[in-house]
C-alpha cells in the first residue's frame, strides 16, 4: 500500500500552487508510489462504439456506455477507477457500474479551437493534461476549473507542435515535439519537470511515449527502414532498446503495470494501407514473443488498466478512550513521549459540551486555526476522560477554549482546567448565533472567508465549519450562523464590521441563504449559495464548490454529531466532509466519492461499527476504487494504527516525518481562488 504520512498529503500540487511556482516543493512525493500494482483490462478505442474494454487474454471485450471517444486513446486513473477519452471536450467515467461521468469544461487561455486530443491522468489523479492543436493543456479531472495552457509561450512556441503527453509517479511528464512543414518533422521526445519548471530533449527521434507504472522505464516507437517499430529506454532517456523488428507498423505502445510485457496496436502491414490486417498484440519483453489479444479490426489505441489499492481508515474509539481523544490520538504527538512521524503538537485545546450539537459546530473552524483538539465533556464538570485527554496531548501552560457561557460549560470546567495547569479562555456569549460570531471574532477579525448556516440544527453547521477549518492553523476562515431565516443582531453587527470587497461569503443550505438575502446590511454583500433537497446534499455540494480534486475525504453518520465535530477538526484540513446514512453509503456521498475517484486514494470515518456497518464500508471501498477488493481498511482503535508486522506504522505514520511543531500549510485546492464561479446572490440593504 502508499506509505505516505497523513500529514503530507496535501502535497501542493493545484492550479494554485502552479500558477504561484509552488509545485516544486510538493512534486517529489505528490504522487502515488507504485508498490502493489497489478494489472486489470486494456481500454481500447472503440471506433463507433467509443471506448472497450478487454481482459489481457483477449477475453471479455466489452462497450462502455456514457463515456463518448472519438479516435483516441482513454487513459486510466493511476488506481484504475476511472477512464478519460473524448474528442472535443474530455470525459472521465468509470468503465464497470455507473459510469459517474464528468465533462471537463472547455479550454481557456489556449491558441486554438482544435481537438483534445492524447489525454493522461496527472500528479496521483488530480489533473488531466491533454494535447490541443500541438499544445499541452491541464486541468482538474473532477472538472472544477476550465483546463489551461501547461507550458508558457517561451517553452512551447506556436511553431512547435507537442503531442501525446504521458506521466510518472513522481510527476514528470514526457511527451513527443514536432516542427518545421506544419509540425512535420520530430524533434523527439522531451521532459518536463514540474519541480524545476524544467524541459529537456532526452529522445532525439520518437514518438507515442509512455512511461512504465513505476516511472523507471518508456516505451515509444520510432521509423526504422520506412515501418513503425517498438522501442524502450530508461525514463531519462538512457538505453534506448529496440523490442521489435518484423516489417510492419507497431503503434500506441503501452505497459503492462505489472512490468516486462507491452501492449500495442499491431499491423501486417503499413497502418491504414488496403492490406492491413489491424489487431492489438502482447509483446513479452523476456522472451520476445507476441500474442494476439483482440480479433481483426476489434479495437485500437490500448492503454492498460492499473490496480493499486486505495485506504479505509476507521477511526473509532475504544474502552475508556471515546470518540474525542480518538480523534486527538490520531492527530496529536503525546507529551514527553517521541515524535511520531505524521502527527503534530497540540497549542491548544476546544472543550465543547458533549449534549449540545448546535453549539459545537463552530468550536471545529476555531479547532483547526489554534491547532488542537475539540474535546467533549459535561457541562457541569471536566469529565476525566478529557482530563486524561488535555494531560495528554496539550503541554502545560497552553490555551484550552471553553466554547460557551456558564449555561454551557459551568464555572466548574473552567476551574477544573486551570488546576491542571492550563489557561482557560471562554468564549462566552448569550445565544447560539452570538456564540458564533465571538469565535469568528476569536479566529480573525478580519476573515477572509465566512460560511453562513442555519444553527437550528447540527448538520449544515459542522458542514460550513469544517469548510472553513480547511484553512489550517492561522487561517482566516469562520462560520456564523443564524437563527432559521433570520440574522440575529450579533451576527449583523460581526458582518457590518467588515469590507465586503475583501471578504468571501458562502451560504449553506436555503434558510441561511434567505436569511443574508434578505438582511439589511450597511453594505450589499455578493455571496456564493450552497444548498441542497438534504444535508447529504449540501454537504456533498459544498465539497465540490470548495475543494478541487482532494486526495482525501471524510464520512460521517448524519445520526452522531460527535464523531462528525472530533473527526472534522481532525481532518478538515485534507479534504471534504460528507453525510451519510449509517444503513448504507449515502447516495449524494456515492456519488461524490465517484466522481473524484481519479484523486481521492483515502476516505476516514470517525465512530463504531454501529454507524459504519459493512455495507456502509462496502460501499466507500467500492466509489474510490475500481473496486472494493482494490481498497484496504485501516483499524485505528483509540486512534492508534497497530505496528505492522515489521514493526512500523503504516498508512498516517511512514514515510518522511511532517514538522511536529507546526501544521502545514492547508491543502490550497481548498480555496480555489482565481477559479470560482461567479457570486449568485447578494444581501439587502
Amino acid at each position: 500500500m502508499r506509505s505516505r504520512t497523513r500529514r503530507n498529503l496535501a502535497a501542493l500540487t493545484s492550479a494554485a500552487s502552479l500558477a504561484a511556482g509552488l509545485l516544486g516543493a510538493a512534486a517529489p512525493g505528490a504522487q502515488a508510489a507504485t508498490d502493489d500494482v497489478a494489472a486489470g483490462q486494456i481500454s481500447l478505442y472503440g471506433g463507433s462504439t467509443g471506448v472497450e474494454t478487454v481482459n489481457a487474454d483477449g477475453t471479455g471485450l466489452r462497450s462502455v456506455p456514457g463515456i463518448p471517444n472519438y479516435g483516441y486513446t482513454p487513459n486510466w486513473a493511476p488506481d484504475g477507477s476511472r477512464v478519460v477519452a473524448g474528442w472535443s471536450q474530455l470525459t472521465t467515467g468509470r468503465v464497470t457500474g455507473a459510469t459517474s461521468a464528468i465533462t471537463l469544461p472547455w479550454a481557456t487561455k489556449v491558441r486554438s479551437s482544435a481537438s483534445y486530443e492524447d489525454p493522461t491522468f496527472w500528479l496521483d489523479g488530480r489533473y488531466v493534461v491533454f494535447s490541443t492543436g500541438g499544445q499541452l493543456a491541464y486541468g482538474p479531472s473532477d472538472g472544477s476549473w476550465a483546463p489551461e495552457p501547461l507550458l508558457t509561450d517561451a517553452q512551447e512556441p506556436s511553431t512547435v507542435c507537442d503531442e501525446h503527453p504521458t506521466a510518472r509517479p513522481n510527476g514528470t511528464l514526457a511527451f513527443e515535439r514536432r516542427h518545421n512543414y506544419g509540425c512535420y518533422d520530430s524533434q523527439g521526445i522531451w521532459t518536463y519537470d514540474p519541480a524545476t519548471k524544467a524541459l529537456k530533449n532526452i529522445i532525439a527521434s520518437g514518438s507515442s511515449p509512455v512511461f512504465s507504472a513505476d516511472g523507471g522505464k518508456l516505451a515509444f516507437t520510432r521509423e526504422v527502414d520506412g515501418w513503425t517499430q517498438l522501442f524502450t529506454a530508461n525514463a531519462d532517456g538512457s538505453d534506448v532498446q529496440q523490442v521489435t523488428t518484423d516489417a510492419s507498423d507497431h503503434l500506441n505502445p503501452t505497459w503492462d503495470p505489472a512490468g516486462g510485457r507491452i501492449a500495442y496496436e499491431a499491423h501486417t502491414s503499413h497502418a491504414g494501407w488496403s492490406d492491413d490486417v489491424q489487431t492489438v498484440r502482447l509483446l513479452d519483453l523476456s522472451s520476445g514473443t507476441t500474442t494476439q489479444v483482440t480479433d481483426a479490426g476489434k479495437g485500437a489505441k490500448p492503454a492498460w488498466q492499473p490496480l493499486r489499492k486505495n485506504t479505509l481508515v476507521r477511526v473509532y474509539g475504544t474502552g475508556s478512550t471515546g470518540i474525542d481523544a480518538a480523534a486527538s490520538h490520531w492527530t496529536f504527538d503525546t507529551q514527553g513521549a517521541a515524535h511520531v512521524p505524521g502527527l503534530i503538537t497540540a497549542k491548544s485545546a476546544v472543550l465543547v459540551n458533549k449534549s449540545n450539537a448546535t453549539y459545537s459546530a463552530p468550536a471545529i473552524a476555531l479547532a483547526a486555526e489554534k491547532q488542537g483538539p475539540v474535546l467533549l465533556t459535561s457541562g457541569g464538570g471536566l469529565d476525566s476522560s478529557a482530563a486524561k485527554e488535555l494531560k495528554r496531548s496539550l503541554p502545560k501552560g497552553g490555551t484550552v477554549y471553553l466554547n460557551g457561557g456558564t449555561r454551557i460549560l459551568g464555572s466548574k470546567v473552567a476551574s477544573q482546567v486551570q488546576a491542571l495547569g492550563y489557561k482557560p479562555l471562554r468564549l462566552d456569549a448569550p445565544d447560539l448565533s452570538s456564540l458564533s460570531a465571538r469565535v469568528a471574532r476569536q479566529i480573525s477579525a478580519k476573515p477572509s472567508w465566512i460560511f453562513v448556516a442555519d444553527g437550528n440544527e447540527y448538520h449544515d453547521p459542522i458542514a460550513a465549519s469544517t469548510a472553513a477549518a480547511a484553512l489550517g492553523y492561522r487561517g482566516t476562515g469562520v462560520v456564523l450562523l443564524t437563527n432559521g431565516k433570520t440574522v440575529p443582531t450579533s451576527v449583523k453587527n460581526y458582518l457590518n464590521t467588515l469590507n465586503p470587497t475583501a471578504t468571501n461569503l458562502v451560504t449553506v443550505g436555503y434558510n441561511a441563504t434567505q436569511a443574508v438575502e434578505h438582511v439589511a446590511l450597511n453594505k450589499v454583500w455578493s455571496f456564493w449559495t450552497i444548498g441542497g433537497k438534504a444535508h447529504e446534499d449540501v454537504a456533498a455540494n459544498l465539497a465540490r464548490f470548495w475543494w478541487s480534486a482532494p486526495t482525501q475525504a471524510t464520512v460521517e453518520s448524519t445520526w452522531t454529531w460527535q464523531n462528525a465535530v472530533a473527526g472534522g477538526a481532525a481532518t478538515a484540513t485534507y479534504g471534504p466532509m460528507l453525510w451519510s446514512s449509517e444503513s448504507t453509503l449515502s447516495a449524494p456521498a456515492s456519488s461524490y466519492l465517484s466522481q473524484e475517484a481519479a484523486s481521492v486514494w483515502a476516505v476516514s470515518t470517525f465512530g463504531g461499527n454501529t454507524s459504519y456497518p459493512p455495507a456502509n464500508r462496502t460501499a466507500i471501498a467500492s466509489a474510490i476504487a475500481a473496486s472494493s477488493a482494490w481498497t484496504t481498511t485501516q483499524w485505528a482503535a483509540g486512534g492508534e494504527l497497530p505496528a505492522t508486522a515489521s514493526g512500523a506504522r503504516s498508512f498516517a505514520r511512514t514515510g518522511p516525518s511532517a514538522a511536529g511543531t507546526a501544521r502545514p500549510a492547508a491543502d490550497p485546492t481548498a480555496v480555489p481562488g482565481r477559479h470560482l464561479p461567479a457570486r449568485d446572490a447578494h444581501s439587502g440593504r
